[in-house]
């Protein structure tokens, strides 16, 4: 599943892995995933991520203008807070 939403995204789109630890990792067209076996590889800009699958909860694809709006209000409110 990772792999078929991988594929399908393009220039205006970037998709979120949520993991179980409660992290996430940001994907574009430019990264690359290998999977083998029960292990996932992402090679992307912010490093060489290996994971099992079991580890991943949850894909999100979005459109890159809302996450460049959602990074932009969550740096206001941190600015805001501190």
């Amino acid at each position: 599943m990772i792999l078929e939403n991988f594929d399908k995204l393009n220039d205006d789109n970037a998709m979120f892995v949520e993991f179980k630890n409660g992290g996430s990792l940001l994907v574009d067209n430019t990264d690359i995933i290998h999977a083998t076996g029960d292990l996932i590889e992402i090679k992307a800009t912010a490093g060489t991520y290996i994971t099992k699958v079991d580890n991943v909860i949850g894909l999100k694809i979005l459109n890159r203008v809302d996450i460049v709006k959602k990074a932009l209000l969550g740096e206001l409110v941190s600015e805001i807070g501190d």
